[in-house]
């Protein structure tokens, strides 16, 4: 099924699978594709058998070449519509980064722009070892907004996030791990095999529990006069009232594999 075809979503064993599906355009992602993301990001969420979320592009030549740049005359002339293109695109980042479950980028082939900032807001990015990295808004005369530079600089460090923008340059797969923009690269024939493993073993997890350290992780990476402890309180509490930590405790004593409900 899909918001729109240009979003795909499918489900089976436990992930819900999110494609970025242009792949003409090297899955640029469109005014339409920002604007219903977050609907398509929902619809995952509140399916209870939906434990991991991995986000990826169709084809591979591309995760996502960033903005459909053919498009800015038509949705980004005014600063009304820069105002709202922008509302979209931060609509779309902020639900990768607070949804409830955890969030896998595959990556195989170019990752820009915002198609790279896209992946970074998943909580673990796995690609090809064929996959490039690059930020190019000085390649195309742009200026990067306040809130996307300080994501860079909170993910990768300011001397990394000056050099990625300043340069415009693309990165290796290995030069992205290097400098902490992905967590693992795997040789090509081998990414669909290691991706739905690494899944798989999360959505065997306890989704409570794996919903609190993400929460937990979120909230202490912002300024501590920002920062929602209460949440991060009330979400590992919820992990010890739930069934799941009743079960995870039998399990081991009967040494047997749990099965975990999310509740």
């Amino acid at each position: 099924m899909a918001i729109t075809e240009k979003l795909k979503i499918e489900k089976a064993d436990g992930i819900g699978t999110l494609t970025l599906n242009q792949a003409n355009k090297r899955n640029a992602i469109s005014f339409e594709m920002w604007r219903d993301f977050p609907q398509a990001m929902a619809e995952l969420e509140a399916d209870p058998d939906v434990r991991v979320i991995v986000l990826t592009g169709a084809g591979d030549k591309a995760f996502s070449a960033g903005a459909d740049i053919s498009e800015f005359g038509e949705y980004r002339s005014t600063p009304e519509q820069r105002a709202l293109y922008s509302e979209y695109e931060h609509a779309t980042t902020s639900s990768l980064r607070n949804s409830p479950k955890f969030v896998i980028a595959r990556i195989d082939g170019v990752c820009v722009g915002g198609g790279a900032e896209v992946a970074l807001d998943c909580d673990i990015q796995i690609a090809s070892d064929r996959s490039r990295f690059a930020i190019t808004p000085a390649r195309i005369g742009l200026g990067y907004p306040v809130a996307d530079v300080s994501r860079l600089v909170q993910n990768l460090g300011p001397r990394n996030a000056k050099e990625i923008l300043a340069s415009g340059r693309y990165y290796t797969a290995e030069e992205a791990k290097a400098i902490g923009w992905i967590n693992h690269v795997v040789p090509a024939d081998e990414l669909d095999e290691f991706v739905k493993g690494y899944a798989a073993g999360i959505a065997q997890n306890a989704p409570l529990s794996v919903a609190a350290a993400k929460i937990t992780v979120n909230e202490l990476i912002k300024n501590p006069d920002d920062r929602d402890i209460a949440a991060c309180d009330a979400a590992v509490e919820a992990c010890y009232l739930s069934n799941d930590y009743v079960e995870g405790q039998k399990a081991f004593g009967e040494k047997r594999p749990p099965e975990f409900k999310g509740q």
